[in-house]
């Protein structure tokens, strides 16, 4: 296999990247970080990055929860306007 093959793990991962957004299956939301794999995901959990943020959550986890809730309901509704166009 030479240094610039196709289905090398460097130019598949470059492909991937070059895509842009993936599915949201591995996605840290307090960190908001999107992980490619499972094994990324873990890693990134285990990152201190991530500790720190999961420490500020811990201190006050009701402001985050209701932060998250308040911004899912805002795109939430922002999506069904779009979609359905009812003003009421």
């Amino acid at each position: 296999m030479g240094k610039h093959d196709f289905f090398s793990p460097k130019a598949v991962a470059n492909r991937i990247k070059a895509k842009g957004l993936q599915r949201l299956r591995w996605y840290c939301q307090m960190c908001e970080k999107q992980c490619r794999d499972e094994n990324g995901f873990k890693c990134h959990c285990a990152s201190e990055s991530h500790q720190r943020q999961m420490t500020i959550f811990a201190s006050n986890p009701t402001r985050y929860i209701a932060q998250f809730s308040d911004e899912f309901e805002h795109e939430f509704i922002a999506v069904l306007s779009q979609r359905y166009g009812t003003k009421r």
